[in-house]
């Protein structure tokens, strides 16, 4: 059922890559988040994600995602998170020794403030919406769930 629940939310292009084989990334390896650089790093498979979220991300969409659209990969624009995509890479600088595997753009989507949107809404009773959380959504589950 679709609730039309009014939340102000934006598609931004996403990007990530993910490194081939590196021998030395076990399992356990930890989830690296540095701010400065707009960077995630984590094990993925035999090898790493270098996750981007560049300070000025180009909007996806503005006109509304299509309904039918779930996850999926969009055309994006590799020559301009160059830049970024090489500063997240020297926080590991193994990553730039090893091959690319995959270079992945898809929507995420983002508040006009980055925060997340959390709380009840006024369009229904006893609905409440958690959402823009971009990537973090894994890490504040807990918190939010609760």
């Amino acid at each position: 059922a679709v609730s039309r629940v009014s939340v102000p939310l934006q598609a931004a292009e996403h990007y990530y890559v993910i490194t081939d084989a590196m021998p030395e990334v076990e399992k356990s390896w930890p989830v690296i988040e540095d701010p400065a650089s707009f960077t995630y790093i984590r094990q993925e498979g035999a090898g790493l994600m270098v996750g981007l979220f560049e300070g000025q991300a180009a909007s996806w969409k503005e006109g509304g995602v299509p309904d039918d659209f779930a996850f999926g990969e969009i055309e994006g624009d590799q020559e301009r998170i160059l830049p970024f995509l090489r500063k997240a890479m020297e926080r590991v600088p193994r990553t730039m020794e090893v091959g690319i595997k995959k270079v992945f753009c898809g929507p995420e989507s983002f508040t006009p403030d980055l925060s997340p949107i959390i709380g009840p809404v006024p369009e229904l009773d006893n609905y409440w919406v958690a959402a823009g959380m971009n990537s973090i959504g894994i890490l504040t589950g807990g918190g939010v769930g609760r």
